[in-house]
């Protein structure tokens, strides 16, 4: 964590200084709360700025001329100020939480303290007042930054009862932060799997990204692991637990958040790719022992990726994210060796896809990091050259870049349906052996000679 500034010194943008200022001039207070002020004493600018006032929502909207009323009944509305938006929230109380959700009685006209009060964390439950600069602390919350420490506000099984996402957002914020979890937050942790079963998909599914997109997301699978919620969240990843992955015997949920860690080392890893280093392996307590036989990784990674596939329908997440995931998880297991020659290594890449080929390298590295193979992994930097000079030079790798197709083989009499597919398959095989073969006539001559074998 960088020096912490000041709370004097922290620097705020100056459209949200003139809308202070109005606020002030209209007898009303204004304060930044809730991750803004979190990651401005942790020396990081903030990309969102949410405020607390005692205004209510309709006072707000009658001293600015731009309101978006985006949650009047909760006392939220948005301000749009000199191209900026602000997230403005009456002070408020919350009584009652019959769904673990949403409050049953929200009450106005509170002071900033109790409108803290109600929130999650310390570290969340500051605030600062845009126009002295003045921090306000009240559950020591800047203390627990500077220790590293997740520490639930008062009593932390009311506070896990009044939300039960909130037991994610623990470990959410613990992961992001590289902080440790209080104890008696984490003991009130503890048997909280059923309590998410009320939390909508979607909600939890967001959390479970920002573990997955953080620096290390062993970190946080682990801890969901220590509190008995992974198998709630991926009962498929919870399945993976106890069993080996190799003759040393070394556990297979260990090797996935190995890879994923491994993964999300390079600046660049999207979630997907992300997803699919902690999903490759998914079917392998179930595969055959014969791990050796190529046939069997082939059904065990094509297993694993509807397994993959699966698991992330089921979290919600859209179709692009399933589909990618799924082609990556069933193309993994990437050879390469650098004798290759161009011939192969184009078929490397079609096999792979052109869109996703530099991902499933990628994969296919960390994957052989995670086991000890440097050296291996190693060897794909310069596949990852070979593929570059291959693309400068044109080389065609997909049907789309053939000099013919569909129509031109129909009009030149191949029939359409599954034996056209066969034949432009075949064309591209032929290409990618001897990319000179790209020429329409050549090609044409080709398709005649095979659809008489076809």
């Amino acid at each position: 964590m960088q020096n912490a500034p000041d709370s004097h010194s922290l620097s705020l943008p100056g459209e949200l200084r003139s809308v202070a200022r109005i606020f002030d001039e209209n007898g009303f207070q204004l304060y930044l709360v809730g991750g803004a002020v979190r990651n401005l004493l942790r020396g990081y600018y903030p990309e969102d700025y949410d405020l607390a006032t005692d205004a209510r929502p309709e006072e707000v909207m009658r001293i600015f001329r731009r309101v978006i009323p985006t949650g009047v009944q909760h006392g939220t509305v948005t301000v749009l100020f000199k191209g900026k938006q602000f997230e403005v929230t009456t002070f408020r109380s919350e009584s009652g939480y019959s769904d673990a959700r949403h409050p049953d009685e929200v009450t106005f006209g509170v002071d900033i303290e109790v409108d803290l009060s109600r929130r999650d964390f310390t570290i969340n439950g500051m605030a600062l007042e845009v126009k002295t600069g003045a921090l306000l602390d009240p559950f020591e919350g800047r203390s627990d930054l500077e220790r590293g420490l997740v520490r639930a506000i008062g009593n932390p099984r009311e506070r896990f009862d009044e939300d039960a996402l909130r037991v994610l957002r623990a470990i959410r914020f613990a992961t992001q932060l590289g902080f440790e979890i209080e104890d008696a937050t984490a003991a009130a942790l503890q048997g909280r799997s059923a309590a998410l079963t009320t939390v909508s998909v979607e909600r939890t599914r967001d959390e479970l990204s920002k573990i997955i997109l953080a620096a290390r997301p062993s970190y946080g699978l682990r801890l969901m692991r220590e509190f008995g919620l992974l198998s709630a969240v991926t009962p498929e990843l919870s399945r993976c637990a106890g069993h080996p992955v190799d003759e040393a015997e070394d556990e297979l949920l260990e090797h996935l958040l190995r890879t994923c860690d491994a993964v999300a080392e390079a600046k660049d890893a999207n979630l997907d790719l992300r997803f699919a280093a902690l999903l490759h392996e998914l079917a392998l307590p179930e595969c055959s022992e014969d791990q050796e036989s190529p046939g069997v990784l082939a059904e065990c990674d094509a297993r694993s990726a509807e397994k993959a596939h699966d698991c992330l329908k089921r979290l919600r997440y859209p179709n692009n994210t399933l589909e990618r995931v799924a082609h990556l998880v069933r193309h993994h297991r990437l050879q390469f060796r650098p004798n290759w020659s161009d011939a192969a290594v184009r078929r490397v890449v079609a096999a792979a896809g052109v869109e996703q080929i530099y991902d499933a390298i990628a994969l296919r590295r960390a994957d052989l990091r995670s086991r000890g193979c440097d050296e291996r992994a190693a060897e794909l930097n310069s596949l990852v050259a070979r593929i570059r000079a291959i693309r400068e030079r044109g080389d065609p790798l997909t049907l789309r870049e053939l000099a013919v197709n569909g129509n031109d083989l129909a009009a030149h009499g191949v029939p359409r349906g599954p034996q056209m597919g066969r034949v432009l398959e075949e064309l591209l095989q032929r290409v990618l052996e001897d990319p000179a073969l790209n020429r329409r006539r050549q090609l044409l001559e080709l398709a005649t000679e095979l659809l008489n074998v076809t």
